[in-house]
């Protein structure tokens, strides 16, 4: 048996609770003078016994009755008798989609334990399953491997870069990581950008070894073409707004930051209007970038908004500020560290422009891991987690629970304690 919140357990320190009202509650024998015991009946001593037996059950009846409630709230689970079987194969569902592949997996099923590299590590079928779109995070499962009941297991994986997320994990498992990535390239259409009656249409083109998009002008009247914008993420190509307020000791940031801005708007092709203005009360649209180059508080704004704020602990000019709109300018600029520290590739990130088309192609990133960085760190003597899906036996406390407090009642009420 064991407790899924253990930490209750510290609660049945309150078992000296009744030992102590029992302690306190028991009274002395008082002397009362007679002047003749003639008439007086002899004490039965074995009466006197039978009251000391009946109080001390009513001592254990309230221990017990803490005890149980105690277990009740550290939920209590039963352990199932099974054994750990020597070997289990791990397999990414994408990688069903190869018949070679398939047939391997096919054949172990006969003879091994064969799962799911998935949440709750479901079993496999030879059926052929709903392939997911998203990969798998890889260090997350290895985690939940210390829950298999397995001496060894084995992981048939694409290995894909986008799958590495978090803090490398820990684990005690003897865990055997096989890559069956054909390596093959892929292109995939991740959406399109509209410009006015014409569509660019941007394709991501990975493999195990890099990443990286391609754009086709096409016209709109392009049928084919036409009916694909149906299923992906299409961004209008519209004139971007910034408007930027600089206090005149900031004269240099605001020239720098406006030659940076044109520089964007040729290298991603599209237009980018500046606006310049000295009222500080001054309140942009929503879809607007503000620049506020001043120490003075920067007014509310609804859309994305860049603040001067010097941090010479920062590792970049554009850091990302506590919200998702809210980002910081961390130094002044100068010639030497706008080109150094890449200023525009910053500012690019900044706008994020393409963000749906971004996140639709982060299904298609091909990019493989190597095994010996993809492994969790082994530590030596680390417990497996304990399986939580044990029987509970709650109820049953409870009935127990019932049967005591009725029973404590009814010998308390004898006894008047």
């Amino acid at each position: 048996m064991f407790f899924l919140n253990p930490s209750f357990l510290w609660a049945l320190l309150g078992l000296a609770v009744p030992v102590a009202i029992h302690l306190w509650s028991k009274k002395q024998g008082k002397t009362i003078k007679v002047g003749s015991i003639k008439f007086l009946q002899e004490s039965d001593s074995q009466k006197s016994r039978s009251i000391k037996l009946n109080e001390l059950w009513l001592l254990l009846l309230r221990m017990l009755i803490i005890t149980i409630l105690v277990s009740i709230l550290a939920e209590p689970r039963l352990n199932y008798k099974t054994e750990n079987s020597p070997i289990t194969y791990l397999v990414e569902s994408s990688l069903l989609s190869s018949s070679e592949v398939k047939t391997l997996t096919d054949s172990l099923d006969n003879t091994a334990e064969v799962r799911y590299l998935q949440a709750g590590f479901p079993e496999y079928q030879t059926e052929i399953p709903k392939i997911p779109s998203e990969t798998p995070n890889y260090w997350q499962l290895a985690a939940e491997m210390q829950t298999l009941k397995t001496d060894s297991v084995v992981v048939f994986t694409n290995a894909f870069l986008s799958g590495i997320k978090g803090k490398r994990p820990g684990t005690g498992k003897n865990i055997n990581w096989i890559n069956l990535n054909s390596g093959e390239t892929e292109t995939n259409l991740v959406g399109a950008v509209k410009k006015g009656d014409s569509v660019e249409f941007i394709s991501a083109i990975s493999d195990a070894e890099g990443f990286k998009f391609q754009k086709e002008k096409q016209n709109l009247t392009v049928e084919n073409k036409k009916n694909e914008l149906e299923n992906f993420p299409v961004v209008e190509m519209d004139s971007l707004r910034i408007n930027i307020f600089s206090e005149e000791e900031f004269k240099a940031e605001s020239r720098y930051l406006k030659a940076s801005f044109s520089a964007v708007a040729k290298y991603v092709e599209q237009p980018i209007e500046i606006r310049f203005f000295k009222e500080d009360n001054f309140k942009p649209a929503s879809d607007e970038l503000l620049v506020w180059l001043s120490q003075k508080p920067a007014p509310q704004s609804e859309g994305k908004i860049l603040k001067f704020r010097r941090d010479t602990l920062a590792n970049s000019l554009i850091e990302a500020g506590k919200s998702k709109s809210e980002y910081y300018l961390t130094d002044e600029l100068t010639s030497e560290n706008i080109v150094e520290e890449h200023l525009a590739e910053q500012l690019i990130k900044m706008l994020d422009l393409y963000s749906e088309i971004e996140s639709e192609a982060e299904k298609y990133d091909r990019r493989v891991m190597n095994l010996g960085l993809l492994k969790p760190n082994f530590e030596v003597g680390l417990e497996p987690i304990k399986n939580r899906k044990g029987r509970d036996i709650s109820k049953y406390l409870w009935i127990l629970l019932i049967i005591l407090i009725l029973s404590e009642r009814v010998l308390a009420r004898y006894r008047k304690q």
